[in-house]
C-alpha cells in the first residue's frame, strides 16, 4: 500500500469502499480544505464543486452516513475522522 502524504489526511481506504464517484470527490475536497487549514463547510465546498448542489448534497449524506465526515459543532461544518472511525463494509 501507498505511503500517506506526509501531513495529509486523505486516506487510501477512501477508493475501496464502492462509494459514487461523487462522494469520492466530495472526500478529497474535504481533504484538500483541511489540508488548506480552512474549515469543512457546504458553503466553501460549493465554491469549488462542478456539479449540481444537490448532487455534493447527496454526496456529504453518503460520507455522513459513513462517518467519514462528523457534523462540527457549533459552527455548522464538518470534521474529517480517522479510518478507524468509519462505518465497516
Amino acid at each position: 500500500m501507498p505511503a500517506p502524504v506526509p501531513g495529509s489526511d486523505m486516506s487510501q481506504e477512501i477508493f475501496r469502499r464502492g462509494l459514487a464517484v461523487e462522494t469520492v470527490s466530495a472526500y478529497l475536497l474535504c481533504c484538500a480544505l483541511k489540508d488548506e487549514g480552512r474549515p469543512i463547510h457546504r458553503e466553501t465546498l460549493l465554491s469549488v464543486w462542478n456539479a449540481a448542489e444537490e448532487a455534493l448534497d447527496a454526496a456529504l449524506s453518503e460520507l455522513l452516513a459513513d462517518r467519514i465526515l462528523v457534523p462540527q459543532q457549533p459552527d455548522g461544518g464538518y470534521a474529517l475522522q480517522p479510518t478507524a472511525a468509519w462505518r465497516r463494509r
